[in-house]
């Protein structure tokens, strides 16, 4: 009896709401019924296996509904037989789904809806997200002449459903500053405003269009809402938050939307530019998108544990920012919503797991990054120093016969002469030996560190510039040296010193070194450190152990021993772990510089040599011995030497990018699933795979990072290009077609125009080949998007969120748009496109951590005023006044930036120092373009919202420039503290009564609600 009450009690509210459901469609699975489900029974009666109660799943029809017998859950017609709706009815706590305790609980119209769902045939269908979009026919309309491009023939059949309508064209003035400000996050000049109000032609509009999309402003702006989606920052993240050189990823994206790159490019090169065959420089930037993920530099930390995260992160990051899938539910269990099984989460994740970065402090592996200006200056210098090197090298006959006259002379004396050592000591117990060849070996045990002092009597005449020292391997070295460590060969000069002693006077005299040469150097390791003063430098050879090397020491000045002098030479090596030397030789000689050079063969034995007996090696060795000081070749060498220097500073001034590098197949990790999530509960091996629930690997794609791009790119994936014309659709727009940018799942909202939606999907891979521009401009062409932002009542009634597009809508600018805008209209924001990461004026002791030295040093000239893209991002310490505008941490991917409306706002745009040095630039353009009539008022106010004051505003402007002026001139010190404030020195100005007024009200239209919300 009971029953039958509840029957027909819901029998009556399925009949009242039947007629509001006839008027516009049927009950539909789709848009009624599953998103009921999902809310409130998916979570245990939905895909996770391991979640489920009763063995129920109410996502899929199989199971769940039956034709026939009353144990179903759902019987397809008789909605009374149906357990689901007795049990939604139920009153008994303990029987009652869902659950009281869950917090869930249907209203009667809702259970009523899936009544009708039921007793309609409990017919179920696909996700809409799991079917690839389709080519609507355009719906024919009321109002056929509106229309300006297909966009508005979907908007206005909404709008005829609902028997609703739009709004007017918005005036031109409007148009501009929309448009400027949604294409390049700039607003427009005067002066751009008066030439497209004034522009007659019927193309006028298109023609703007055009001309922002073609300006490096518009990668700017949207490079900004990129680089939420790819986490990225300056700093690393966690604790120690220590910094990181990724600014040149910044700047390609930039690079990439003013060039347009296409959408499956862009996706490709970021996620696997790295696996292209024969990837640029510019493709291997691109994977920095997956770097910017954080690395832990804790001592202490599992460098393993964080690598995992970080991979996480990435399969994470991409099937959000791709497909719009919550892909990060299932690395602990199966999905409870969408249709991702826990297993496929790692074997998805397997495709990822295989980079050569494993959490490493030095950001490893890294990859030179020149900017465009630092490639065009390396190929100037590389083809110069090209052309030159073959001049260099040429062999002429006059240079032939020259080097043979040269070689003869040179074979009828030594150029070096190996000094016999008199005195040899050690500050160990390590031993010097003399060997016949005048040569010293170390015997005995390495010591950490070391000391060498080795006295010589005997000393040649003449006048010496020079002393060489050879650094020599031998077969009782283990490892070969020249080092004594037999595991890394190497060695460290800290120091040599060179001392004359004369007679038995102990007090020496130290010969000065002027310059140095060596064979060869470590890299940060130069000859020239051996002689700096500095013991903790010096000079080393790593990779090339196990060979000889020289160095040339030449002397400040010459140095000519007398018959009672001695020489003495201290080579100090502290740099520890026995690096140290095991055969060395000490010689002197007179020259020049190009004689003198670091050969490892003395040049005067190599001559005395016959002909036919030397090695091309050797002759070489002379070849170019000679062409160092043959004045034709040795000015070119000059010249070489020059060029190459200059080259080496370039190369070293390069960035050096984290990137993505796959490790070898012999490297291959395996991948297990982790079991609750936790990497140190590994489950069962899994191999690399995709999400079965859509299309299947493009054939011929290979099974790594490349292939997971090249799948989500390709025609068959249902998300892809509707997540990406979403997401475009949102920044024009302020909220997406689908509202829940980052959920495109079960759980996200349903799109408020499925057709458009796919329409401008396939369009967008389609025809217009995967380019940004043509969809930004597809969209800004329509009466859509061209129309007022004022409303009416009607419009408020039937349509209060504006979900159906009746107006343009109005919302507050994003906070680097706020803070660009003030500065652009101040005449302040700097023109320059890319570079490091500045840092603008923000309030002292945000960065004082326990765990960094990092300090925030102000920028000053143009680079305190860059655009709000370039300020340096720390992910501990975010620039506080973007993140009171919304903007976030960038410690995770952001998908999209939730609009709230704080005190905190209007204090930043009130009195932080960017706002107030806007504020004084923009009182000094009104100075600059003042007039009898209104002051300059006019001008600023135009420059701030593109349109001109009417008399009220106007009168209300100049009432408060007037009284401000007067109080100024009553209280000068506070005209001075605020231009001080605005970085202006009232000492240089006429008139510091009047400019400072002007800055309050140009502080007052910065502030304007118009002014932060674009209309």
């Amino acid at each position: 009896m009971i029953r039958d009450s509840f029957s027909l009690l819901f029998f009556i509210i399925a009949m009242a709401i039947l007629p509001q459901l006839t008027q516009s469609q049927e009950v539909s699975f789709q848009r009624d019924i599953r998103p009921l489900l999902a809310k409130n029974c998916f979570a245990c009666h939905g895909p996770d296996q391991e979640a489920r109660e009763a063995d129920l799943r109410l996502d899929l029809r199989k199971g769940a509904v039956s034709q026939e017998g009353r144990s179903a859950a759902i019987v397809a017609g008789n909605p009374d037989e149906s357990e689901l709706v007795i049990r939604l009815r139920e009153k008994d706590p303990d029987v009652k789904m869902p659950p009281p305790e869950t917090g869930h609980a249907l209203s009667a119209e809702q259970i009523a809806l899936i009544e009708l769902w039921i007793r309609s045939g409990a017919e179920y269908s696909e996700h809409w997200s799991q079917i690839p979009p389709e080519l609507s026919k355009l719906p024919e309309v009321s109002n056929p002449a509106w229309p300006k491009n297909p966009i508005d023939h979907f908007v206005m059949a909404q709008w005829d459903r609902r028997n609703m309508s739009g709004s007017t064209p918005a005036d031109r003035e409007t148009l501009i500053r929309r448009l400027s400000l949604d294409l390049t996050g700039l607003p427009p000049t005067p002066e751009a405003v008066d030439r497209f109000v004034d522009d007659p032609s019927p193309n006028a509009y298109e023609t703007l269009v055009d001309r922002l999309l073609e300006s490096d402003r518009f990668g700017e702006h949207w490079a900004r809402m990129w680089l939420d989606l790819a986490r990225y920052s300056d700093t690393k993240g966690y604790e120690k938050d220590n910094p990181r050189e990724i600014w040149r990823y910044r700047d390609w994206v930039i690079q990439a939307f003013n060039q347009d790159l296409p959408f499956d490019q862009f996706t490709i090169e970021q996620i696997a530019g790295d696996l292209l065959e024969d990837p640029t420089s510019d493709q291997q930037l691109a994977t920095a998108f997956h770097r910017n993920t954080m690395t832990n530099d804790e001592g202490g930390t599992d460098n393993e544990e964080f690598r995992v995260l970080a991979v996480k992160d990435r399969v994470d990051t991409t099937l959000q920012v791709w497909m719009g899938l919550t892909m990060g539910c299932a690395k602990c269990h199966t999905h409870k919503y969408d249709p991702i099984q826990h297993r496929e989460y790692y074997e998805f994740y397997a495709l990822f797991n295989q980079t050569a970065d494993m959490d490493r402090s030095d950001d490893e592996p890294r990859a030179a990054t020149p900017t465009r200006s630092q490639q065009k200056e390396l190929l100037t210098l590389e083809n110069s120093i090209q052309s030159l090197e073959t001049a260099y090298r040429q062999e002429t006959d006059v240079l032939k016969v020259a080097r043979e006259a040269w070689i003869q002379e040179l074979a009828k004396s030594s150029v070096w002469n190996k000094l016999v050592p008199q005195t040899m000591e050690t500050h160990s117990e390590t031993q010097l030996e003399a060997r016949p060849d005048h040569s010293i070996l170390a015997k005995g045990v390495a010591a950490d560190k070391e000391t060498y002092i080795v006295t010589y009597d005997d000393l040649p005449e003449g006048e010496f510039d020079a002393l060489r020292l050879e650094a020599l391997t031998d077969p009782s070295i283990q490892g070969g040296g020249p080092g004594r460590n037999d595991r890394d060969p190497n060695f460290v000069l800290s120091e040599i010193q060179i001392d004359v002693y004369t007679g038995e006077n102990r007090e020496g005299v130290r010969i000065p070194i002027q310059s140095a040469q060596a064979d060869f150097s470590q890299s940060d390791w130069p000859v020239k450190n051996a002689f700096d003063g500095d013991q903790k430098t010096g000079w080393a050879i790593s990779p090339k152990k196990g060979q000889p090397h020289v160095a040339v020491f030449r002397f400040g000045v010459p140095f000519q021993p007398k018959k009672d002098q001695r020489l003495k030479i201290t080579l100090i090596q502290n740099y520890g772990n026995r690096l140290v030397l095991g055969r060395f030789r000490i010689s002197l000689a007179k020259g020049t510089e190009q004689v003198l050079t670091p050969d490892p063969q003395d040049l005067g034995d190599l001559a005395r040599l016959p002909e036919n007996q030397r090695t091309v090696e050797q002759r070489e060795q002379l070849a170019e011995a000679f062409r160092r000081q043959w004045p034709a070749t040795a000015d070119q060498l000059s010249q070489l030497e020059g060029l190459r220097e200059k080259k080496d500073r370039l190369v070293k001034s390069i960035p050096r990018t984290p990137v993505m590098k796959e490790l070898g197949s012999s490297q291959n990790r395996e991948t297990r699933i982790h079991l609750r999530g936790n990497f140190l509960q590994p489950g069962e091996v899994v191999q690399p795979g995709i999400l079965g629930a859509f299309h299947d690997f493009p054939d011929g794609a290979p099974m790594n990072r490349l292939g997971v791009a090249q799948w989500l790119v390709a025609a068959e994936n249902p998300l892809t290009a509707r997540v990406a014309v979403n997401r475009i659709w949102a920044q024009l727009f302020g909220r997406g077609l689908v509202e829940t940018e980052e959920d495109f799942g079960v759980q996200g909202t349903l799109p408020s125009h499925p057709e458009l939606l796919d329409w401008l999907a396939v369009r967008y891979q389609g025809e217009m080949g995967w380019s940004t521009k043509s969809l930004c401009k597809t969209i800004v062409m329509s009466s859509t998007y061209q129309q007022s932002s004022k409303t009416t009542p009607r419009q408020q009634q039937v349509d209060p969120e504006n979900r159906w597009w009746t107006r343009a809508p109005r919302f507050r600018l994003p906070a680097e748009t706020i803070r660009d805008q003030a500065l652009q209209v101040a005449g302040l924001l700097s023109r320059k496109i890319g570079g490091p990461s500045v840092m603008p004026p923000q309030p002292e002791g945000i960065w004082q951590t326990t765990y960094s030295t990092l300090k925030w040093k102000t920028s000053e000239g143009q680079d305190r005023h860059r655009r709000a893209l370039y300020t340096y991002w720390r992910r501990t310490s975010p620039y506080p006044s973007m993140l009171t505008f919304d903007a976030g941490s960038r410690e995770v991917c952001v998908i999209r930036r939730i609009r709230t409306n704080t005190p905190l706002q209007a204090l930043v745009t009130l009195n932080d120092p960017v706002y107030i040095e806007a504020a004084a630039g923009l009182a000094k353009q009104m100075i600059g373009n003042d007039n009898a009539k209104h002051n300059g008022l006019d001008y600023g106010f135009r420059r701030v919202l593109a349109r001109t004051p009417n008399e009220r505003e106007m009168s209300r402007l100049e009432d408060l420039l007037n009284t401000s002026i007067q109080d100024f001139k009553n209280h000068p010190e506070q005209a001075t503290a605020l231009l001080k404030a605005g970085k202006v020195d009232a000492s240089t100005i006429e008139d510091p009564a009047r400019l400072a007024a002007l800055m309050l009200v140009s502080n007052v239209l910065l502030n304007l609600d118009e002014t932060l919300t674009r209309n």
